[in-house]
């Protein structure tokens, strides 16, 4: 089972590493795509500005800042062949005070109106000491995406009286954004898709761990039933020799302390008969015991009166014993009996080994046509890790156990067509929860 969690952990950790490389990967794409298409842009307004900052000549400048109409004309006439050439959105040249002196746009404003956003970059070309171009980062106006570059005019004695820019509408981004929302929705298919491939190999290493436990559990009563054959034999003599014994000394001498011998040998012995045939899978654990009406109460008072007699120096608290005389119902008795009374002695042991007073008890109510009994003690409580654990053969919290006893109780309960399990909590009151059939079909 550990080696079985190691590899479930080894598999969700490379999962969750392919899952973040391959959405690493994507994304580090679409930054690196918008970052080259920012950039061979940038490079292109730069070189459409610089070209025409050429083609406008010093002293067509001198004739534009005067405000000449011919000059006017010629100089609109060169940025409207630079905007249908590249495809640019709009041209046009300012003076100093961000006043438009010529444009491609028939609807151009007096002043340049994305003059208090890149204003820095017009004066940049104006106070700079070199002849330069400046070009902006993408910025968007409304529903459009514009990217600018600025180039120094000059007139005819040599000064930067002018700007020429050129604007282009950044249609790319519309092709990014696509790229983007398939980025999104590859990142969510892949986060999806592992989760199912997840869930696909956590399936399969569950069969897996279910198999290897199988396997363990074949193994176990393999050598459960080797251990058992060399035992049992040389448990059964010594069995039968103290049960004459006691039913001789039950002649002379009756008494419950020889009538309580006798019954624990020949409890003894179908528990050893059990293990036999358990080991040996030969038949069932409640074979030999027929099916009959049980009064619990009654089987209830003589667990008690047996309990009483097996801790003769110490006081047994019950807290719950109350059981209703009129519940009977068809079970196996032999085999009940045996159950209650092994989960109440392991209750009184976990007190007894926790140094607390022996508190136990047993309380049943039918429900929906099932019996639920309820066995109760107030010892230390048990931890999550061992409840999921209990019933496994040879697994123990006892200083002094086997480890089987709860793995036969189990099967016997199952047997008998019921369930079990156990609640608790450490320091807490444990309750084993049985619930059986009432009735039985024979």
């Amino acid at each position: 089972m550990l080696a079985g969690s190691k590899r479930l952990f080894v598999l969700v950790l490379f999962i969750i590493a392919v899952i973040a490389l391959v959405n690493v990967v994507w994304w580090l794409y679409y930054e690196r795509t918008a970052s080259l298409l920012e950039y061979q842009l940038g490079r292109r307004l730069s070189a459409v500005a610089r070209s025409g900052g050429v083609a406008l000549h010093p002293e067509l400048i001198d004739s534009l800042t005067v405000g000449d109409i011919e000059a006017y004309l010629e100089v609109t006439g060169i940025i409207e062949e630079i905007r249908s050439a590249d495809s640019l959105s709009e041209v046009f040249v300012v003076d100093e005070g961000y006043r438009v002196l010529a444009s491609t746009s028939l609807d151009a404003d007096s002043t340049y109106f994305l003059a208090e956003l890149n204003g820095r970059y017009i004066d940049s070309v104006y106070y700079s000491l070199m002849d330069i171009t400046v070009t902006t980062p993408t910025y968007r106006t409304g529903s459009v995406y514009l990217k600018s570059a600025f180039s120094p005019l000059v007139d005819s004695d040599g000064f930067i009286v002018a700007v020429l820019g050129v604007e282009a509408d950044v249609d790319y981004f519309d092709v990014l954004t696509d790229l983007r929302v398939n980025i999104v929705y590859s990142t969510v298919f892949s986060v999806v898709g592992g989760l199912i491939i997840g869930l696909v190999f956590l399936v399969f290493q569950r069969r897996i761990n279910r198999a290897e436990q199988q396997l363990y559990l074949n193994q176990t009563h393999s050598y459960l039933g080797r251990m058992v054959a060399v035992v049992s034999h040389e448990i059964r003599n010594p069995l039968m020799i103290i049960r004459a014994s006691a039913e001789r000394l039950l002649g002379k001498l009756p008494g419950d302390e020889s009538r309580f011998i006798v019954e624990e040998v020949d409890r003894l012995n179908r528990i050893v008969s059990g293990y036999l045939d358990f080991a040996g899978a030969k038949e069932r654990l409640v074979g030999h015991d027929p099916v009959e009406t049980v009064q619990l109460a009654q089987l209830v008072g003589n667990i008690r009166k047996h309990l009483q007699s097996k801790y003769p120096e110490e006081e047994l608290v019950w807290t719950e014993a109350d059981v209703d005389s009129s519940l009977s119902f068809e079970t196996h008795p032999r085999s009940l009996r045996q159950v209650i009374l092994n989960l109440l002695i392991n209750g009184a042991d976990a007190c007894r080994e926790a140094s607390k007073p022996i508190r136990i008890g047993v309380a049943a109510a039918v429900k929906n046509g099932r019996v639920i009994i309820r066995v109760i003690d107030e010892g230390p409580g048990m931890t999550g890790k061992d409840i999921k654990k209990i019933f496994a053969p040879f697994y123990t919290t006892k200083q002094a156990g086997s480890g089987l006893g709860l793995y036969l109780t189990k099967k016997i309960v199952e047997e008998m067509g019921g369930k079990i399990h156990i609640e608790s909590r450490q320091n807490e009151r444990t309750e084993v929860i049985i619930d059986l059939p009432a009735a039985i079909d024979r």
